[in-house]
This record gives structure tokens, sequence and C-alpha cells, in this order.
């Protein structure tokens, strides 16, 4: 029912999201408010809907959706009640958005460290191998990465990869 109307971009659920307001319905086939969603979900043999939206602090978060196949099966008390549940779900999805955002900032920030110390010892190998300063060994992992067209993170990682290859290769020939 919710992919009907995702796809068609017209429903209860839009409707509360969209105007923060909570809205139902006991008769969804012949429902004025969704012309194109009502005859398409009465054909499933949904006829009544309570669409709650998720509010808080910052704004709508979606909405909450409960269907039923009787008409008229929500009336002022249920939607009292579904707002009451709204208000803990609201705040569980919130938390769950915020939780999602710091697992993703904290993988990326993760992810920057790991390249950021590949990066830096490559440099390290670069600088032994040709006598040079950290800026000069920089710029020429810069330029290998242009040259390639590859990430200076990859580049980094195929010097830093071969010189543990090579490192190895001496110490089982001796």
């Amino acid at each position: 029912v919710d992919a009907i109307q995702y796809s068609i971009e017209e429903g209860p659920c839009i409707t509360a999201a969209a105007e923060a307001r909570t809205v139902r319905s006991g008769s969804l086939s012949d429902d004025p408010q969704w012309p194109h969603f009502g005859p398409r979900v009465g054909h499933l043999g949904v006829h009544s809907v309570l669409s709650i939206p998720l509010l808080t602090s910052d704004g709508v978060l979606g909405a909450m959706n409960v269907y039923a196949h009787r008409p008229g099966a929500f009336d002022t008390h249920a939607a009292l009640i579904g707002e009451l549940f709204a208000v803990p779900a609201a705040i569980a999805v919130q938390n769950a958005q915020v939780l999602a955002q710091t697992r993703r900032l904290a993988a990326q920030l993760q992810a920057a460290l790991t390249s950021r110390s590949t990066i830096d010892q490559a440099m390290g190998i670069v600088m032994s191998r040709i006598g040079c300063g950290p800026d000069e060994a920089f710029d020429r992992l810069r330029q290998i990465s242009q040259s390639e067209n590859q990430k200076l993170h990859t580049v980094a990682q195929h010097i830093r990869d071969e010189a543990i290859r090579r490192a190895r290769a001496r110490h089982t020939e001796a």
C-alpha cells in the first residue's frame, strides 16, 4: 500500500508528512483527498487508513500508517491513541537517524585516518629512497596519482605494499 502512494506521489502518508497533520479515511476507494491512490488500494481490500506525522522539534520525520480492511475502522479516539504512540516513535526514528549519521561519520573519519596513515608511510618510503623532505615526497606521490589517474591513497598503498613485499623478500633470502 505504501509503495503505491510513493510511486504515484499521492496518499495519506504523503499528506500527513507534508502537512504535519493526522489524516484518516474510512472509505479510501472514494475519498476525494486521494483520487488516484484510493481506488487502487480499495481494489486490494484496504478501506481505512490512519496516518500520523512523526513530529520532532526539528520538524516532520515522516508518518506512521495504520491500514484496515474494514471501512470506518479508525475514529477520533483511534487517532488520539495513534498520536500518543507517534511521539515516542518520532523520537525513536530521530535517534536512529542520529545514530546512523554518527556511524557514517565515524566510518569516514576512520577511513580518513587510515588513508592519512598510509600516505604518511608512503611519504616516508619515498623520502628514504630519494633523500628528500616531506613536501617533495608528497609532491611526488601527487604527481604519480595524477599521471596514473589513481587516488592518492591508492598510489600510497601500492608504494607501501611494494616496500613490504621487497623487505619480506630480502628477509627470506637471508
